[in-house]
């Protein structure tokens, strides 16, 4: 993989939307992702270029199997590329090594995916406060701030709740409050509403559009659900490997 990628064409491409020369908290060029399978190799991403300010919210839409999930396991450092450049917060990420890759990401990056992920053992205040005391976080300290996540997400009454007493909705909700427990830069949400009743989708995109306002976040969201993606700044059609500026 070439640290030193440049993208010519997306540079001159005026009104794009997709490279600039603005300072960007994600900043990506020729990426590719190909998997070899048993018989053929199957290319993901071809050559992707994408820019995102600080504190922007900016959709990825695109159809089932696209590779938006990939896009964001790379950009939150879960999945390494076959090519390309990759900065997140002005760091060139796959140049550590996976001990510094894990410390980064878990510093810096909110996870939120289309299944909670929840344990189902623990309440809900015991999940939120989770990551935080595996970063080794003084408990008062962990306890202290994901009780006040889980008021923030309006789910203060529900913290001794198990995750089978919980609803859809205020799973997810609680998944929320859980990727923002170490105050990340960076939140990447895949399909955060995709198992979720139009209604409780809605409520959990508010919550996350509320909460990038108020924590200043930079949000990227993989989605395919148009009108939920309208509520962000900026929208981004991933197809044949690369994304396209929607208006």
């Amino acid at each position: 993989m070439s640290g030193q990628a440049v993208n010519e064409e997306g540079k001159g491409a005026p009104g794009s939307g997709v490279l600039t020369a603005a300072p960007s908290f994600i900043h990506i060029e020729r990426l590719y992702k190909t998997y070899e399978g048993p018989r053929d190799t199957v290319e993901v991403l071809k050559g992707l270029d994408l820019q995102v300010a600080q504190g922007e919210t900016v959709a990825i839409l695109g159809a089932s199997g696209v590779g938006k999930s990939t896009l964001l396991h790379i950009a939150g450092a879960l999945d390494r590329p076959t090519g390309g450049l990759v900065l997140v917060d002005g760091q060139e990420i796959f140049r550590m090594d996976e001990r510094a890759l894990a410390v980064f990401r878990n510093r810096n990056i909110g996870f939120v995916f289309q299944f909670h992920h929840l344990l189902p053992e623990f309440s809900a205040l015991e999940n939120v406060m989770m990551p935080a005391l595996i970063a080794r976080r003084e408990r008062g300290e962990a306890l202290e701030r994901a009780r006040a996540l889980l008021a923030e997400v309006g789910l203060g009454h529900r913290e001794d709740h198990r995750v089978g007493e919980l609803s859809g909705g205020e799973a997810q909700r609680v998944a929320v409050a859980r990727a923002l427990v170490l105050e990340p830069k960076l939140l990447l949400a895949d399909e955060p509403t995709g198992n979720l009743d139009e209604r409780t989708g809605e409520k959990v995109h508010e919550l996350m559009l509320r909460l990038n306002l108020e924590h200043g976040l930079t949000t990227l969201v993989a989605t395919h659900n148009e009108r939920l993606a309208a509520g962000l700044q900026r929208r981004l059609r991933l197809m044949d490997g690369k994304v396209f500026p929607l208006a």
